[in-house]
């Protein structure tokens, strides 16, 4: 990783901070590890010092150029949206936190982001961290944990008084979604059916699925059936082609990775739903709440210090985490 001095990003605070960026879009040997000057915060922002950053795979789309061209960045850009860590200065208009809070958030994916010992969030995004957690293991909740509820509470419409009676298939039931989504799911009372390679099985099953498909030696279109909601939290048409087979009518397959390929025959009257996760605080806080109850438990792959974003970048890129990959920042200063 190019350990090389960048230009900062413009701010009314000159004291400097770490960080770990990109000046251009491209693969992770563009990721810089240099100095950038710490976040002017707006009037609605706290500034979150950083004790830890999840690492998930919009970081390492981002940086390939999935946005580039759309105004969405300005470069230089701080890469990752998750973040743990403490309230160390607050906005005029923040009144639900309070100064050395200990929080989590999903921030904004258009601003600026949390490879980095400060990061600038909207208050609205902030919640209290699970007392249960430590900075680590908070900084692997926020997005997947986020996506996860949205797709099953939102999109597919579960609750606890229905989903008693559905059944829920999830894909990629081993990964940073697909793990809290299994977790979830059986939270609000759903018979889960899960996927993942036959190595994850028990880690799977330790989550609350009921039954397990090993994708690579099974071909869930002959085992599932009737489903009332596939989560497809891995993507490629093929596969989304082939769910929507195993759905009962009127149900739903949600895809958190791709669209339907334009003109696909969609049977059985079921809904498809592209969903887009949205960063929210009050979604995190339930969440918490949850943790808290021991409800939802937190699997870490890997943890890297910042130095080592590239190498973790590269492996969530791999697509072989089980769980999630966090980059330690400054987890120690705080206990």
């Amino acid at each position: 990783m190019d350990k090389t001095r960048s230009k900062p990003v413009k701010s009314n605070n000159k004291a400097q901070m770490k960080a770990v960026f990109i000046e251009q879009y491209g693969n992770a040997e563009k990721l810089i590890l240099g100095e950038l000057e710490t976040p002017h915060i707006e009037s609605n922002q706290v500034l979150i010092k950083v004790a830890a950053a999840g690492v998930n795979p919009v970081d390492f789309h981002i940086r390939n150029g999935m946005l580039e061209g759309t105004d969405t960045h300005q470069l230089p850009l701080v890469l990752g949206w998750d973040v743990a860590g403490e309230v160390v200065e607050m906005g005029d208009n923040v009144s639900d936190l309070k100064l050395n809070d200990q929080v989590f958030a999903f921030s904004d994916i258009g601003k600026q982001g949390t490879y980095a010992q400060y990061v600038a969030v909207d208050a609205p995004l902030v919640a209290l961290k699970p007392k249960n957690l430590d900075m680590i293991q908070a900084a692997a909740v926020p997005l997947a944990a986020i996506t996860a509820w949205q797709a099953l509470t939102r999109d597919a419409g579960l609750t606890p008084s229905n989903a008693k009676d559905k059944r829920v298939f999830i894909q990629n039931a081993s990964g940073g979604v697909g793990g809290f989504a299994v977790q979830i799911a059986h939270y609000l009372g759903a018979h889960v059916i899960a996927s993942a390679s036959g190595a994850k099985e028990a880690y799977v099953k330790s989550l609350g699925a009921d039954e397990f498909i090993d994708y690579k030696t099974q071909d869930f279109t002959e085992s599932v059936k009737e489903v009332d909601v596939v989560l497809s939290a891995i993507g490629g048409q093929e596969n989304l082609t082939k769910s929507l087979t195993v759905i009962k009518e009127g149900g739903k397959l949600v895809s958190t990775l791709d669209e339907l390929a334009p003109n696909t025959h969609i049977p059985n009257k079921v809904h498809f739903i592209r969903m887009w996760v949205q960063p929210d605080g009050n979604d995190l806080a339930k969440i918490a709440e949850l943790i808290e109850a021991e409800k939802i438990s937190i699997q870490l792959d890997s943890v890297y210090p910042l130095e080592e974003a590239k190498a973790a970048q590269e492996r969530s890129e791999a697509g072989k985490a089980t769980g999630k990959i966090v980059l330690n920042i400054a987890a120690h200063e705080f206990v």
